[in-house]
């Protein structure tokens, strides 16, 4: 008996530091949609907006419960070398947290055409709360380079 409980103590251990490897920053919690969240059910929630530094975001959110849904709209309105795109932050799960986690927005525009760039609807794999955007330089390929300092809260 003494040897089963160190063996299932040695193997909850080991179940338990193989699921801590993974940090929850490295999941991703979103899903992109073509479809509207009107038709699921969602009630439309707020929007955030910037503009700062060349450039201009909007973020326009939908909730069901703590569920989220969001489209996000970028425009970069200045030729500087930088292009513009969106960093959301929120706390996981459905109970207050201050464990915030921080995604781009996978939308980004370098082409300072006046039209800017959305990519359709993103919807939360998991229960949020606190969902929050701010306008970002990025490089060619989106990634950030700086962002604004604070967050805009959506609502």
């Amino acid at each position: 008996m003494k040897r089963t409980v160190i063996v299932l103590t040695a193997a909850l251990g080991l179940v338990g530091a193989a699921s801590g490897v993974a940090s929850a920053h490295e999941t991703d919690d979103w899903m992109r949609s073509p479809d509207a969240p009107g038709a699921y059910g969602y009630s439309y929630y707020g929007v955030a907006s910037s503009h700062v530094g060349g450039v201009y975001q909007q973020v326009n959110a939908w909730k069901v419960g703590n569920y989220w849904a969001f489209d996000a709209f970028v425009e970069d309105t200045r030729t500087d070398g930088y292009c513009g795109t969106i960093q959301v932050a929120y706390t996981y799960g459905a109970q207050p947290s201050d464990h915030w986690h921080y995604r781009t927005v996978p939308v980004h525009d370098c082409s300072t055409n006046g039209t800017g760039v959305s990519n359709g609807y993103f919807y939360s794999l998991d229960e949020f709360r606190n969902l929050r955007s701010r306008a970002c330089h990025a490089d060619t390929s989106g990634k950030i380079v700086e962002c604004e300092t604070n967050f805009h809260v959506i609502g």
